[in-house]
């Protein structure tokens, strides 16, 4: 009895680039065995590093604006209890506060998202599998949008066999499965 099977990954995953950017690094060879985690290329970090650093600054920048704010704030408090400044000049004061504190929380998603991006430049391997072929080499300038990605990996364990059988084989394997 024969017949023609063919073997099958349960995972093939193309690994692509997620910023855009020069790749500086490539850190796997053609064929290697790689586990989850492993290291398979780096993007120039630098440009992202730059932005974070960028959005930590402004962030300290609205937070001194923000102190400042808050303690003239108290200063129109009391004040408008002694009637020494209007409701309005208070409330336009009180604005100001409310608008800094968002001003400070944009920019503290400004920097989370500018975190992330730099974590980005770091591309490792989201599977247990084998390296193919290499797609790209160190220096390219690689694309979030990039169809052909970096490599592929391919799950070797477990994986699948798939065959076809005549009907008239089904009753001997039955067989030899039951026995």
């Amino acid at each position: 009895m024969g017949g023609l099977g063919t073997v099958q990954a349960f995972n093939t995953v193309l690994v692509r680039a997620r910023v855009d950017g020069q790749v500086t690094k490539i850190a796997f060879t053609e064929g290697q065995d790689v586990r989850e985690g492993d290291l398979l290329a780096q993007i120039d970090p630098d440009p992202f590093r730059t932005a974070l650093d960028q959005a930590v600054a402004k962030k300290g920048q609205d937070e001194a604006m923000l102190a400042n704010a808050r303690v003239d704030l108290k200063r129109y408090a009391d004040l408008l209890a002694n009637e020494g400044v209007t409701q309005q000049q208070y409330d336009t004061q009180k604005a100001l506060v409310d608008q800094l504190v968002a001003t400070v929380n944009s920019d503290q998603a400004t920097i989370d998202s500018a975190k992330v991006m730099l974590a980005y430049t770091t591309i490792s391997s989201p599977i247990d599998g084998r390296i193919g072929i290499r797609l790209v080499d160190k220096g390219n300038i690689v694309h979030a949008s990039d169809v052909n990605g970096i490599v592929v990996i391919t799950q070797l364990k477990p994986i699948s066999v798939l065959f076809r059988l005549p009907e008239q084989a089904l009753g001997p394997i039955q067989q030899q499965c039951q026995g």
